[in-house]
């Protein structure tokens, strides 16, 4: 884990000296904040597969970008982000379970984006995506039996519900006004099973996050 970290960490950072070195133009370097809604869900596999099935969950998302300019049509863009995950998890065997999870992650991603200019303006239709890392910050399990509700902190790590990173890919689609006001679409699938307990109380043997949300944001 470490040497992913690292590996990680260098990637962001030779990304960082690249578009540095390799910008031209005006306005090389533009920051961001960024924020909205999400829905989010798990993709489970389970012993009783039938039996257990998700909805998505609201969630949100906020947080700030760079985006470094290669040329006139690329750019790369590193980003902090304070990200919601989580599913509704049900189970119809001989009984209706219902498990709420809202999980919390301080995530990296960095896209690649292509940039369609619509006139002279700076406007344009932007398009890419990249990996993402993701460090658990923490969660809540909301679990419904009949009509009997709990409430429970998730843990995460080693001795944890859950694994205390999750990796995978980010698309997004979108457009920018030549103000820097932009709306988007983000989509957004795991790569690796979260699952450290390995059962989620409903006999799930793998999940893996799933996230869409519609960003506003506005660069400097």
């Amino acid at each position: 884990m470490k040497k992913l970290l690292l590996s990680f960490c260098l990637t962001i950072g030779a990304t960082i000296t690249y578009a540095q070195t390799y910008g031209n133009g005006d306005n090389t370097i533009t920051l961001g904040i960024a924020g909205g809604s999400s829905y989010a869900w798990f993709n489970v596999k389970a012993h009783e597969q039938s039996y257990v099935y998700t909805n998505a969950e609201p969630v949100f998302s906020i947080g700030f970008n760079a985006d470094f300019k290669i040329n006139d049509y690329f750019s790369i863009r590193p980003a902090v982000f304070y990200q919601g995950k989580g599913t509704e998890l049900n189970v119809t065997a001989d009984y209706v379970v219902e498990d709420k999870y809202h999980l919390h992650y301080f995530e990296i991603p960095v896209d690649f984006i292509g940039h369609w200019y619509l006139g002279d303006e700076g406007a344009n239709i932007f398009y890419g995506g990249g990996p993402f890392f993701s460090f658990a910050l923490n969660g809540t399990n909301q679990k419904t039996v009949y009509s009997d509700v709990t409430n429970e902190k998730i843990t995460f790590g080693s001795n944890g519900d859950f694994k205390s990173t999750d990796y995978g890919v980010t698309t997004v689609l979108g457009y920018q006004t030549s103000q820097g006001f932009a709306i988007s679409g983000n989509w957004e699938f795991g790569l690796v099973n979260i699952l450290k307990n390995s059962d989620l109380n409903m006999g799930a043997t793998s999940a893996k996050t799933g996230v869409f949300y519609l960003s506003m944001a506005q660069s400097f």
